[in-house]
Parts: C-alpha cells; structure tokens; sequence
C-alpha cells in the first residue's frame, strides 16, 4: 500500500560503557564534536537498520559478511543489461535498502555508462548526545595469532568507551520519494519495528549486550503528504533536562522527558 502522509520519527538511545562509533581516523575512539558532544554517523544507523532487517529475511543489497549471502558483485550482475532507468526500478523492487536508504550504481548497466543514483525515501541525521560525554580508555593485551599469552608477540591496545552518553535521532520518510521509489506502508512498518529493536544482536567487545538501549521511540504520522507542521517544530515537541541537583548524568533516569503536544499530530511512543 502506498504511503499516504509524511512519517516523522525521533530516537532517544543510550550509550553506557561502549563505543557507540568509533572513529577510524582517530584510534577507534567514539566519535566527539569539538565541544564533547557524542556523535554517530547516520551511515552507522544505516548500517545497524540493514543489519537487523537482513536478520529478519528482508532482502538488502549491501549486506554484512556476518550474516552471509554477501556478494554483492553477483547480485549487480544480474542487472547488467538494464539501462539506468530499468536498473533504478528494478533495484527498489528487489532490495528494501535500496529504496529507503538510497544508493549510487556506477556505470549503471551495459547500454549505459553514467552512473544511476537513487535518493533513498527515508532520511535520517547524524545523532548527537544531549550533553558532552565523557570518554574513556582501557589498555588491553592482543595475543597475535602464532604467539602464547605473554609472548613476545602480544601487543598492548586500547579500548574506548563512553561512560554514558544519551543520543537523539531523528528522521523522516518523504511521500513523494517513497511513491517513486515504491517504499510502501509495509516497508514503513518494517522500518518502525527494525528502529525499536536496533541493538538486537548487534552486540561485540566495543558494545556489550545492554550497553546501547533505545530507550523511547516517537512516530508521528501527518494527514497530508507534505505533513502538518515542519519536522523541526515535530522534533521540538521533545524537550529533555536533566533532573535537579544531577551535574553528570548516568542513566535514562537521570533525565526528564517533557512532550509538547501539537494540533492534529500525536506521536505513538513505542518502547
């Protein structure tokens, strides 16, 4: 079913004692604006929504090696003798990130050589922390393959974490690419239940199990297609302070969430 009306939606997650992003130019730490503040990359959003809807059979083009049937290659393959146009379609129909998210197919297709680029239905920001947050770092030893613990080959590294940190995404589904590209209500829903389960099975060294929680998770649906109100103001209806007396927050609890209501738009708070 085609979607009918602008969907807006806004995520509240907290990082405790993990690396969130780490940032390859940087040792791995997680990643800071120069004022402290938390950051990850809407890339790495992406990256984790991929992740948990290949987990659930929804087929996806640039899949992860963890989850097999990876060859990227050998899929394009198969739309080698479509032409820009046909390849676009034929790529949104096939694969779910491809309309959402968007993708650039270079030298697109035998009968033609530019590149075909598809704006993806769903957008989504870089995620920032409410406040700054406070790094850390543990030295660890890394046995190399070949050598006993202890040996002259093991190495001392470092592992980087945020002590806690609670970021906000936000995000949008646009109608008019959404009914281009063919990203319908059932995709939408996916996109809802892939958000509020994000973490599932995405833990490792840098993030623990419970270390990353999406601790609430707003979905406005407007009456029109281009939507009631602009997505700054929706984004705006959730104010967040921290509770008297904290300097330092800890934890969710740590915070007071306030919900302004608009006119004609109430969000579902899922989580």
């Amino acid at each position: 079913m085609e979607i009918g009306a602008r969907i807006d939606f806004m995520g509240l997650i907290s990082v405790s004692m993990a690396n969130p992003n780490g940032d390859p130019v940087n040792g791995g730490m997680p990643r800071t604006d120069s004022d402290g503040y938390g950051i990850i990359t809407d890339v790495c959003i992406k990256r984790k929504l991929r992740d948990r809807l290949a987990q659930s059979g929804v087929p996806i083009l640039i899949t992860s090696p963890r989850y097999g049937n990876d060859c990227v290659s050998a899929r394009l393959r198969e739309l080698q003798k479509l032409s820009g146009e046909e390849l676009i379609r034929e790529a949104c129909t096939r694969w779910y990130d491809v309309r959402a998210f968007g993708q650039i197919f270079f030298g697109a297709g035998k009968k033609n050589t530019r590149s075909a680029c598809v704006n993806g239905a769903v957008s989504l920001r870089q995620l920032f922390s409410v406040h700054p947050v406070e790094l850390f770092s543990v030295p660890i030893t890394r046995c190399n393959q070949g050598s006993a613990r202890g040996g002259a080959n093991d190495t001392f590294v470092k592992r980087s974490a945020v002590r806690y940190g609670l970021y906000v995404l936000k995000g949008s589904v646009c109608t008019e690419v959404a009914r281009r590209n063919g990203f319908s209500e059932e995709d939408a829903l996916l996109l809802k239940e892939a958000l509020r389960d994000i973490f599932t099975g995405d833990a490792s060294a840098s993030r623990p199990a419970g270390s990353m929680v999406m601790e609430r998770l707003y979905w406005w649906r407007h009456n029109t297609r281009l939507g009631d109100v602009p997505a700054a103001r929706v984004y705006d209806t959730v104010q967040l302070r921290l509770r008297e007396g904290c300097e330092r927050p800890l934890g969710f609890s740590d915070y007071i969430v306030e919900e302004k209501p608009l006119d004609r738009l109430v969000p579902e708070i899922i989580c």
